[in-house]
């Protein structure tokens, strides 16, 4: 009798697990249907985002896809082009006559300038005028800044246009760099030394 009983208790037990076994696979099932590996997308390497900048420096600006752009340019997410002034004091209404003629208009223009610009200055109140006729959105930023803010929006796909100027002092600065070592401290990684 007890190899009987323990055949029955076997087989009956089977059919309890097979049938509850789907319900116990939905319990453990999460929200994220992945490998289950988080991941990281450094923007700058994907030219699927863009245009971005890379790098700063007193003669001009780096570029994602490897251009070095000498001197003040106007970046829009896909195109740039070399703005011909020589410092803050050349930006007018001449000087942003382009934007007159851009259709669609721009979300937002960001205007980027060495950081010891007077906050106060007629041109920035004139530049801030001139857009606002214009009807674009503006923000006035130290160039570092207003580098980072294009990246950012023009990888969000906004329409986004960057006038940048090279700052007249810094150290070269590796927006690469920088964000590849932000990212590691905010992944609990140790830095690695690159050759550079």
């Amino acid at each position: 009798m007890s190899i009987i009983s323990s055949q029955i208790l076997r087989g009956h037990c089977k059919n309890l697990i097979k049938k509850y076994q789907p319900i116990r696979r939905q319990m453990h099932k999460g929200a994220y249907e992945g490998d289950g590996k988080t991941t990281v997308t450094i923007l700058n390497r994907d030219a699927d985002y863009g245009l971005m900048v890379d790098g700063i420096s007193v003669y001009g600006f780096k570029l994602n896809i490897g251009i070095y752009v000498v001197g003040p340019m106007i970046i829009f997410p896909k195109t740039v082009i070399g703005w011909n002034i020589k410092s803050t004091s050349d930006i007018n209404r001449d000087s942003l006559s382009l934007f007159k003629v851009i259709i669609p208009r721009p979300d937002i223009m960001i205007l980027g300038l060495d950081k010891s610009y007077p906050r106060d200055a007629p041109l920035l109140v004139d530049f801030k005028n001139i857009m606002k006729e214009l009807n674009i959105s503006s923000e006035i930023l130290p160039v570092d800044k207003a580098c980072t803010t294009f990246n950012f929006l023009n990888s969000e796909k906004r329409f986004v246009v960057g006038a940048f100027l090279p700052p007249n002092e810094c150290d070269t600065i590796n927006l690469e760099r920088l964000q590849e070592v932000s990212m590691r401290r905010a992944l609990n990684e140790p830095l690695r030394d690159r050759e550079e």
